[in-house]
């Protein structure tokens, strides 16, 4: 069987943003760990059902089947049916549990090493506003000759204000995007308190002070404000 394909993850406790999990089973079930059972990729998620999806390979390429998950599976963003299959591509986006566990799916074989490179987004360095260059993958961005490094949570955060540099960012849109394992569903507010959101801004404003100011807009969100404006 084909041995080349691995899943990206892009947010899924325990692994961390950028791990890579290969597949090396015709068959490897998705969902979360029991008492008495444990799936080939386990994830720490409540909503995650315990046998969520099955990744199968078969007639020379991979599949994923929801096992009737009470959340969903999710391929490119359309549900599958409960009990559903579908063919996966390269760079397929797969999702449990709204978007809860967001993964995709990849094929590394030196026939397609031309393809996948500029397809694996999560791994590349992304231009961003003010010459900082963003690495999602080791959480941190680039400015000229510095390194400023990050933990998950300080990266999400800026790396969301960057990209909106100048303009305003809600509380709401933050939490949706620093903690999504808060949230019950796709489009419900994570609950965060007061005291989390404001040590997160305080941390991110101590790492960045001399590239960046973050301005508060009392009780509605923030702004990020370069030193080239």
């Amino acid at each position: 069987m084909d041995k080349s394909s691995f899943l990206l993850v892009e947010r899924g406790n325990p692994y961390k943003r950028g791990d890579m999990i290969p597949l090396t089973s015709k068959m490897m079930i998705l969902g979360r760990k029991g008492k008495q059972w444990d799936p080939d990729i386990s994830f720490d998620n409540v909503f995650v059902s315990r046998k969520h999806a099955a990744l199968l390979y078969k007639n020379g390429r991979y599949f994923i089947r929801d096992l009737n998950s009470k959340h969903g599976t999710f391929l490119n963003q359309e549900r599958l049916v409960p009990g559903g299959e579908a063919p996966l591509q390269h760079a397929d986006s797969i999702a449990l549990a709204g978007d809860l566990i967001l993964l995709s799916f990849s094929i590394l074989s030196m026939d397609e090493t031309m393809e996948i490179t500029p397809l694996m987004k999560h791994k590349e360095l992304v231009e961003a506003p003010a010459k900082v260059r963003l690495d999602p993958f080791k959480q941190e961005f680039v400015f000229g000759e510095d390194v400023y490094a990050f933990s998950e949570k300080e990266y999400r955060c800026i790396e969301l204000l960057i990209k909106h540099k100048g303009q305003f960012v809600s509380k709401e849109q933050l939490k949706l995007e620093v903690w999504p394992e808060r949230s019950y569903s796709v489009g419900d507010i994570p609950d965060v308190s007061s005291e989390e959101l404001n040590a997160l801004i305080y941390r991110v404003r101590k790492k960045t002070r001399q590239l960046f100011t973050i301005e508060s807009i009392r009780g509605k969100g923030y702004i990020l404000h370069g030193e080239d404006e």
